[in-house]
């Protein structure tokens, strides 16, 4: 797939977000409750890939996406609300919704036994989750330059349940070589991984969202 592919659509998503930036604005995602979901914990590993025989567990993955995320949504004058991880899917719905939340993002990476299976997918069910996922999606496609596989409305995810405008990611496969070997190299300090683009680029969704216009599609600015 070719750099081309994915210049214009970045170019769009860069526009929408200048109005955080105009000196003296507010910032769009200001007072703004968003849950984040990190997929599996406790018992539930999720999908496990390797780096030269170093395990990358899933779960520890989307931990580290969460952390992010929350730190710029916090910086943002928004509050990153961490859904704890009960082992319900509506229970953790529950936990969002008791919390305020706006908008809920469940962060997930894929699995293969494919070791070089890659490729980014997000899951919606209802009509405002794809209004939300219009906007978080796209982004992530253009921060990971991987296979746009789109999104996929279904009803196995955490967007099945309550009425949150929410989106399931699989950003990436940690069983892919590359991308197991990239959150090593997250961890061990390298800048500019995929975790850190990930991260970015759901930020990046965020502030176009709650940025646009209320046309009475999803969850109108509050």
């Amino acid at each position: 797939m070719s750099r081309k592919i994915f210049l214009m659509p970045l170019f769009a998503v860069t526009i929408l977000i200048l109005p955080l930036f105009n000196i003296g604005a507010a910032s769009p995602l200001s007072g703004k409750v968003i849950a984040i979901d990190a997929g599996h914990g406790n018992v539930e590993t999720g999908a496990v890939g390797y780096c030269g025989g170093i395990p990358v567990v899933e779960a520890d993955v989307n931990l580290a996406v969460r952390g992010l995320l929350k730190e710029k949504i916090d910086a943002a004058e928004g509050l990153g609300y961490e859904v704890a991880q009960l082992s319900s899917r509506n229970d953790r719905v529950a936990d969002a919704e008791s919390a305020g939340a706006d908008v809920l993002i469940s962060i997930h990476h894929n699995g293969s036994s494919n070791t070089s299976a890659d490729y980014s997918q997000s899951f919606v069910t209802q009509k405002n989750d794809k209004v939300f996922a219009g906007y978080i999606h796209p982004s992530i496609v253009n921060a990971l330059w991987l296979p746009d596989k789109g999104i996929k409305s279904d009803g196995y995810g955490m967007t099945v349940y309550g009425s949150l405008p929410g989106i399931l990611t699989e950003s990436y496969f940690v069983t892919d070589t590359d991308g197991a070997c990239d959150f090593i190299d997250y961890q061990n300090g390298v800048i500019n991984t995929r975790v850190q683009k990930e991260a970015q680029a759901m930020y990046d969704g965020l502030v176009a969202y709650f940025s646009r216009s209320t046309d009475g599609g999803g969850r109108p600015n509050r």
